[in-house]
């Protein structure tokens, strides 16, 4: 098959679970069938590339490395009507300003499909300013308007809302994570440190966090590492700052240091409100790390005995606590990591595509 993949954000830039998806289907189905993938420019990057198989087209405005324009994201536009004169025989598009993909159909008698990793709907005015709330929350109900042939959804929690949307012949398809190559990667456990490992926005609550950290501290010594960066960046520290947290802000990291870090630490935490899937959570399962995450129903996969999950703020530190100690809470989450791996993700997405195109 001809497949063309649409993700205004793709490699070099994996910094979400949403960019790091596209890449290891895409990566694992050009050695089976011809795979061109639409993104953004990058500064340093050809604007056409071969990597791992993958044919990469890069269009619109160059986008920063290590965090998201959504200036830059706007102009994404322009891929679509190329991918629809490029005569492929199926078209993916992930979540974003790719989504309007659907406005191909009169273009291309070939299948489009659409990839959804989370719906905000009525949380956009809680996490997001005016005018980027009223935007969001448009785009979202003009995409469940748009004629897909299929759409992908990331979770059951978010095929759900999908669901509520009005959308249509939605596939649950989980994302995976890399087993082989966890296991490749050889540190030393760091006692006391506790980890965090995404974007910082408000949504993500690592304010919350460094103040559970700090609470720790007050029974043993503790190291926070924080993973990522955002628009909430200068505020954490500050709050780190003022606290006294004993808190290292690595901001963005290789896909190799990210395992690295979360490998060596004693837990990883995701104090997050908002989540499609949460595959950071099945990554530290991977990786043998205990997780801590606030209780949301987009984590079907964990239970009492893989996770500590919790509901209210001031039982985050305690719960952290607690995972420190248990050591099955390691052996679990290890069993539960082993059934999400990309091998099987590509293979079901691949699957669908063929059905399509038949």
């Amino acid at each position: 098959m001809q497949i063309c993949m649409l993700s205004e954000l793709f490699y070099p830039y994996l910094l979400g679970g949403a960019e790091r998806r596209y890449y290891e289907i895409a990566v694992r189905l050009a050695k089976r069938h011809n795979v061109t993938v639409y993104s953004l420019r990058f500064d340093g990057h050809e604007d056409r590339e071969e990597h791992r198989g993958v044919q990469i087209v890069r269009t619109g405005s160059s986008h920063p490395l290590d965090k998201r324009s959504v200036p830059a994201l706007a102009t994404f536009i322009l891929a679509l009507p190329a991918a629809a004169a490029a005569g492929n025989d199926i078209i993916d598009a992930n979540q974003g300003i790719s989504s309007f993909a659907g406005l191909l159909k009169p273009l291309t008698r070939k299948p489009v499909v659409a990839t959804f990793h989370d719906l905000y709907w009525n949380q956009w005015n809680e996490y997001f300013p005016f005018p980027l709330s009223s935007l969001g929350k448009s785009m979202e109900f003009m995409w469940s308007r748009l004629p897909y042939d299929a759409v992908i959804a990331n979770s059951p929690t978010t095929a759900k809302k999908l669901g509520f949307l009005g959308f249509s012949d939605v596939t649950t398809i989980p994302s995976g994570v890399d087993i082989d190559f966890i296991n490749r990667i050889r540190v030393r456990k760091r006692k006391n440190t506790v980890t965090y490992v995404g974007r910082l926005v408000k949504y993500k609550n690592v304010d919350a966090l460094i103040r559970a950290v700090k609470e720790i501290s007050a029974e043993i010594d503790v190291k926070l590492r924080i993973v990522g960066s955002g628009p909430e960046e200068y505020n954490l520290k500050k709050l780190a700052r003022d606290l006294g947290v004993d808190a290292v802000f690595s901001g963005f990291v290789s896909e190799q240091e990210k395992f690295r870090i979360i490998k060596s630490s004693s837990v990883l935490v995701n104090p997050s409100s908002v989540e499609g899937l949460g595959l950071v959570l099945i990554e530290s399962m991977a990786a043998g790390t205990p997780v801590v995450a606030k209780n949301l129903e987009a984590y079907f996969f964990c239970n009492g005995r893989n996770a500590l999950l919790y509901d209210n703020e001031t039982e985050l530190a305690s719960r952290i606590l607690d995972a420190m100690t248990k050591k099955n809470l390691v052996k679990n989450g290890h069993e539960t990591a082993k059934k999400y791996s990309w091998d099987s993700v590509a293979r079901s997405v691949e699957s669908l595509y063929r059905r399509l195109a038949e």
